[in-house]
């Protein structure tokens, strides 16, 4: 079974991209002691507070007090990208991402490669998320259980010659959970990759000069390829 964790990004409300950070629960602890032990290392290291939440996009223009001391833009920066290797490093991760310019489409396409790669894994999965959109999350995941038209790359079924074929969620188990980001490291880890692949999608030039739009490739060992292997930057990103 799976833990996908779930969290977004987005530009000023035109562009949002959508990361599953994926979790064996077989491997569940391990993860989580290797996630503590970052924090560690950033007390140790970086006296950055080990209870402190790590918001992607605040910590990477610098704002809010994340440590014993003042950490520029630049340190930051470094740290951000540390921690996407820590990910790859453990071993104990994958990454599902979806973007779009509609913020719906892009989640529910997240979804439906989630559910089709729990499959062909031979894993079911509980979805986390991060609260805020309990109502509208847990509402499209029930709707999509029962009526969920995915409509085929060649234009039809070969079996059916039907343009769509209802492909519900069943590899999901029970309704989303939510948890507040505050007390997940999973979930800042998952807003660290979408805002990472954020700004590779949607540069900008004071983070690119700090090499953001650089880091969501730092992630390739751990991304699942095959869920878009059209993908022109050989990501596999839902588009």
């Amino acid at each position: 079974m799976w833990f996908a964790y779930l969290d977004e990004s987005k530009e000023e409300n035109k562009f949002f991209v959508y990361t599953a950070l994926i979790v064996d629960a077989a491997n569940w602890s391990k993860a989580f002691l290797a996630l503590k032990q970052m924090r560690q290392t950033m007390k140790s290291q970086g006296d950055i507070y080990i209870r402190k939440e790590l918001h992607a996009w605040k910590f990477a223009s610098g704002k809010g007090q994340i440590a014993t001391r003042r950490i520029d833009k630049a340190e930051r920066a470094k740290i951000f990208e540390w921690v996407l290797r820590v990910a790859v490093d453990t071993g104990l991760f994958r990454i599902i991402s979806a973007v779009n310019t509609n913020e719906m489409y892009a989640f529910e396409r997240l979804m439906n490669r989630l559910n089709r790669t729990a499959l062909a894994q031979g894993h079911e999965l509980i979805l986390i998320c991060d609260q805020g959109q309990e109502a509208q999350f847990t509402k499209r995941i029930r709707k999509m259980r029962v009526h969920n038209p995915i409509p085929s790359n060649q234009g039809s079924w070969q079996d059916t010659g039907q343009t769509t074929r209802n492909i519900t969620l069943d590899r999901f188990l029970e309704d989303p959970f939510f948890k507040d980001s505050n007390s997940s490291y999973f979930i800042q880890l998952a807003d660290f990759c979408a805002y990472a692949l954020l700004r590779m999608e949607r540069p900008i030039a004071s983070r690119s000069a700090l090499g953001y739009d650089t880091f969501y490739p730092v992630l390739e060992p751990i991304v699942f390829k095959e869920c878009n292997a059209r993908d022109p930057r050989g990501l596999g990103i839902i588009r």
